[in-house]
């Protein structure tokens, strides 16, 4: 195809070409609809740079998994003859998709496989800077598309362009090139060129390139009208009003003759058949088996059933072409048309020809199949699907095993081979499952299992069931995975697989006490049991140990709970049992944590996580370490809990369940400094995930958190209604350690506002749990909750005695944060008793204990009870604590700044004003921003004039 009017594109491919020759990974795709030119233009840009090019494209007719990709790499073959022979020590894994190579690895799973192919190309683009041409992308498999986005990681400082085309007018809603383009705009690592149709001058220039004379009016404005600008479509509809002698020469020009009033093709498709209307029959016959190959085809497979003769023709004629010992259409769009005007009887029989000699020759069932399928023999189809899916599995095309599949149980005859179509369907739920598709699996699963019960076959449940648990667990759906570990169970234990049995019972048990109901749980501990003993299993034995002293520690029995973790991870560590040893050190852990013993649990979840990273267990280890996190929170090492977080943060491998609690906890860490335009999103993230999830503590955690943003940021009545469902949802579990600072917490913000029988309420819950657990943070809580009930009704006297109970009893336990809002409130009390020197001195301590932990809010209130004493705060605090107490935290260079934003200044006029660089300016607006809690100029405007500090403006 001629190239016209393709400037600017040619040079943004130029562009890419060498950036990626410079060392940086380049992703580039190029679309357009088809006809407007994309492989031709990529084509002539590649042959200015005279590098190496390995082109591949997606196959139309026959969907074989990671087609265009093989297609490059034995590209790279015939280039470099023994280029792949020494491709590394994965190179065995390759054999998935290029048998050639020789045996494949037993035991290869996708992402070896994947590695293995980046591991090639990246040693292909280090000898030598890379183009990778992959067309034809909308035909692309599912496959392909997880193998872009996993070579975008691995390629990204290699000197590789992985350069795609595809037409943009068939990529539908769901096509899998539409969540690769979505990823790795994501990402930041997608270029994009769209290629558009020409305009009336270009069509004119085209035009004259095709005839070899510059087109008349008539002539130009007809073609751009019938073409709208389409290349293609301008050449073929050139050509063929030439050949068919419909135009006349005058000097250097060419236009429509006499009879320009006959109709001219209107489509591509009427263009191109008039052109074959001057084939021979035989040339006519060959191409239409051709088309039924597909636009590419084994050439001597259609001379075979055609004839040689009709293959010379056709590419005599312009419509097929040789490429790499293989026939192919000049263009798509020219065997479409041949396609959809061959007759439909004998477009069947092409099809059922082609199935019959390609099933003779052993040739891929995927290709089989969809010629079966097209020649409309349903029952010869479906086996080649299935044997299809087989080999799509092999190679871990999980997806496109789905879809083939899929389409063999459509095509199943309704009573006939039930069993073999049981057997369709667990395969289906399988591949569903691999590719993400958990509906898809639950469904296929569901549907067997309803089967064998109606069948009376249940040997094959219990297993079934496991599956099924395992689907609902990944979509949330707790109440059905419960069920359906239990119907498991049950059906194991019938058959006398006490292992089996026993572990779908510890698994339901490990999720219940996540989500609080820690009688159940205990008890589906007691029915397993026995099945542990049968089973003879240490590592059932050590699980069922560990787990019940993490539940038993929850209920309060702290001490035996201890131990009963201590011997599960013992039992793990003498039987070399990694897995159920990172497990015991994770649930004693939290043992400890849930008896308020700080320092010994940071000393275990860091002896997790330590265990976990010298073991190369993945998942369990991040978890530790997010918990080691929760604990630091607690024991006021505020900024050693941010790094952990943000590294778990960062960590893109990092489990759902540690971002989370990661996320959550750096959200506690922000609202309690005063932070609140950084937290709101990683404390709804936290609650949403504890919610879905099921983990209570998480959920407590997060709701507390967002209840104090709430009231940092002057929303009160939603952090009352916050504070009233939270202490509703405690009500109905049996969490007890992470409710005691979020209750303790929600007595003060109700004594505040004078809600005695919420204060009551949440008062009535801490007692619970006090006598539950009986831990010193638990009588504490309870200790400051009968002091403000004590303070609400105006027994000042009594509050600071209950106050000061609960610091007695916290002791030595390491939680200044708690300690300090206790002391706090103590203070208010003493204020109120008449104690003005004792509550003088316990403000000054709740102050340097907050200003120790960087928690603003909690110094400021402390500055502020001062203050209302009578103390001059600059004698007793400092200068600083004056200036914050009278600026709401702010510098004294920060409130100027914030006056002239208020006024409407931009930071470049203020920056002009004070003497300062832009820069600067632009950080103190930022700090104003964060300390006031305020995402906008406009909403910090408002919120300083609530507070007064607008007063001074000129």
């Amino acid at each position: 195809m001629e190239l016209v009017g393709r400037e600017r594109e040619h040079a943004a491919l130029r562009d890419a070409i060498a950036t990626a020759a410079g060392g940086d990974g380049v992703i580039l795709l190029v679309a357009g609809e088809g006809g407007v030119g994309k492989t031709a233009l990529v084509e002539s840009a590649l042959a200015e740079d005279g590098g190496l090019v390995l082109r591949g494209a997606a196959d139309q007719r026959a969907v074989r998994p990671y087609a265009p990709i093989v297609a490059a790499l034995r590209a790279y073959q015939r280039a470099v003859p023994d280029g792949l022979g020494g491709s590394g020590p994965l190179s065995e894994h390759l054999a998935l998709i290029l048998p050639e190579l020789g045996a494949p690895a037993p035991d290869t799973d996708q992402a070896t496989l994947f590695e293995a192919i980046g591991n090639l190309l990246e040693q292909i683009a280090r000898r030598d800077p890379t183009v990778v041409f992959l067309d034809d992308l909308q035909w692309a498999d599912d496959a392909t598309a997880e193998l872009l986005l996993h070579l975008d990681r691995t390629l990204k400082t290699a000197p590789m362009l992985l350069l795609g085309a595809y037409r943009s007018d068939e990529v539908s809603r769901g096509h899998p090139l539409r969540r690769v383009r979505s990823e790795l705009r994501r990402r930041r690592r997608l270029q994009e060129l769209m290629v558009e149709p020409l305009g009336p001058v270009e069509t004119a220039q085209l035009a004259a390139r095709v005839l070899g004379a510059r087109p008349g009016s008539t002539l130009a404005r007809t073609l751009y009208d019938r073409t709208q600008g389409v290349p293609f479509f301008i050449e073929e509809l050139a050509v063929a009003l030439a050949t068919a002698g419909r135009l006349e020469k005058a000097e250097d020009t060419v236009d429509l003759g006499p009879e320009e009033a006959l109709p001219l093709p209107d489509t591509i498709k009427e263009t191109v058949l008039l052109r074959t209307e001057r084939l021979s029959s035989t040339g006519r016959h060959t191409l239409e088996i051709a088309a039924a190959a597909g636009l590419s085809f084994d050439l001597e497979l259609v001379a075979a059933l055609g004839g040689a003769d009709g293959i010379d023709e056709a590419i005599q004629r312009g419509f097929l072409v040789e490429v790499d010992q293989q026939g192919a259409f000049r263009h798509a769009l020219i065997r479409e048309a041949v396609y959809d005007d061959t007759p439909w009887t004998r477009r069947r029989g092409y099809h059922r020809r082609l199935a019959t000699e390609l099933e003779r020759r052993g040739v891929a069932p995927e290709a089989v199949a969809e010629q079966w399928l097209a020649a409309g023999e349903r029952d010869r189809a479906r086996p080649s699907l299935l044997a299809a899916a087989e080999r799509f599995c092999q190679v871990h095309a999980y997806h496109d095993a789905a879809r083939a599949v899929g389409r063999a149980i459509e095509l199943w005859p309704e009573g006939e081979d039930e069993d073999g179509r049981l057997a369709a369907l667990e395969r289906l739920g399988r591949c569903a499952q691999l590719h993400g598709d958990l509906t898809g699996a639950a469904r296929a699963w569901q549907e067997v299992v309803e089967a064998g019960r109606a069948r009376g076959d249940l040997s094959r449940l219990a297993e079934l069931q496991r599956r099924l648990a395992g689907i609902y667990e990944l979509q949330g759906a707790w109440e059905r995975a419960l069920a359906a570990r239990a119907d498991a169970a049950e059906g194991f234990a019938e058959r006398g697989m006490d292992g089996e049995a026993a572990t779908e019972r510890l698994a339901a048990a490990s999720h219940l006490q996540a989500a609080a109901n820690l009688a159940t749980a205990l008890d589906l501990i007691a029915d397993a049991r026995p099945g542990v003993e049968r089973s003879g299993s240490m590592e059932l034995r050590a699980r069922a140990l560990s787990l019940e002293g993490q539940i038993r520690a929850k209920l309060g029995d702290t001490q035996r709970g201890v131990e009963l973790a201590r011997q599960g991870l013992a039992l793990a560590l003498a039987e070399n049992l990694t897995e159920s040893a990172a497990d015991g050190y994770y649930r004693l852990a939290s043992a400890l944590e849930h008896t308020s013993r700080y320092p010994e649990a940071l000393d275990a979840y860091a002896a997790a996580t330590d265990f976990c990273q010298q073991q190369g267990i993945s998942g369990m280890g991040e978890v530790c370490f997010s918990c080691l996190a929760l604990v630091m929170v607690k024991t006021g090492e505020w900024d050693r809990a941010v790094e952990v977080c943000r590294a778990i943060l960062e960590d893109g491998d990092a489990p759902a369940a540690a971002r989370m609690v990661a996320a959550t906890e750096l959200g506690i860490v922000y609202v309690l400094r005063g932070e609140t335009k950084r937290t709101r999103r990683l404390l709804s993230d936290g609650l949403a995930f504890g919610r879905r999830d099921q983990r209570f503590g998480l959920e407590v955690e997060a709701a507390h958190g967002l209840a104090r943003a709430d009231v940092l940021g002057g929303h009160v009545s939603a952090a009352l209604q916050r504070a009233r469902d939270l202490i509703g949802r405690i009500a109905l579990t049996e969490e007890r350690h992470f409710s005691v600072p979020a209750l303790r917490w929600t007595t003060t913000l109700f004594a505040r506002y004078g809600l005695k029988e919420d204060l009551a309420r949440s008062a009535e819950l801490l007692s619970q749990i006090a006598g539950a657990l009986g831990t010193a943070e638990a009588l504490a809580g309870l200790g400051h909750a009968l002091g403000e009930l004590a303070l609400a009704d105006g027994d000042a006297a009594g509050a600071a005695q209950q106050f000061t109970h609960a610091l007695d009893v916290v002791g030595d336990l390491t939680v200044p944060y708690e300690r300090a809002e206790t002391e706090l409130r103590a203070a208010v009390a003493l204020a109120a008793a008449g104690e003005r020197g004792l509550a003088i001195e316990r403000l000054t301590a709740v102050y340097r204990a907050a200003r120790r932990l960087g928690a603003r809010p909690l110094a400021t209130a402390a500055a502020e009870e001062l203050a209302r004493l009578g103390e001059r705060i600059e004698r007793r605090l400092g200068r600083r604590a004056a200036g914050e107490l009278e600026h709401a935290g702010l510098s004294r260079r920060e409130v100027e700044v914030l006056r002239l934003v208020s006024v409407g200044r931009t930071n470049r006029e203020i920056a002009r004003e004070l003497f300062l660089s832009p820069r600067t300016i632009d950080m103190h607006v930022r700090n104003v921003l964060t300390k006031l809690g305020c995402r906008s100029r406009t909403e910090a405007t408002r919120r300083a004039a609530e507070l007064g500090l607008l007063q001074s403006q000129p």
